[in-house]
């Protein structure tokens, strides 16, 4: 599998929206297409100037996250003939930046996304 990059997207927020293509040959003429969706999101007290968050809670999610998070999503589709390869992936980056402009582009996104990491960190630690 080979990894080339499709492109990458200015989000209202200020984040960018990075578009990866992961497709893979399964067959003489079939592929898995796959898109790989990707975020770089700072961990940095600025998404979490509206919640009001202290310093100190705040310095606990930067220790236990570290200076960045990555939203990561694979779109995928199977057996993908290979004269419609190019148009699958096209269709799935369309929808995904519709959907990212939307979702991905508000304010609150980074903030509810490094919430939602430490969580699961915090999750993973007490198991």
């Amino acid at each position: 599998m080979s990894t080339s990059p499709i492109s990458s997207h200015a989000l209202q927020n200020g984040l960018t929206l990075k578009f990866m293509d992961e497709s893979r040959k399964i067959a003489a003429d079939r592929w898995i297409v796959r898109v790989c969706v990707t975020i770089d999101i700072p961990v940095d007290i600025k998404w979490f100037e509206e919640s009001a968050m202290d310093d100190v809670h705040f310095d606990r999610i930067t220790e236990r996250l570290g200076e960045n998070v990555v939203f990561r999503q694979k779109k995928e589709r199977n057996f993908v003939s290979d004269d419609q390869k190019s148009q699958v992936v096209q269709e799935i980056c369309e929808r995904t930046l519709e959907m990212g402009r939307g979702y991905m582009g508000r304010d609150s996104f980074a903030a509810k996304y490094i919430l939602k990491r430490y969580a699961d960190r915090q999750q993973q630690s007490a198991l």
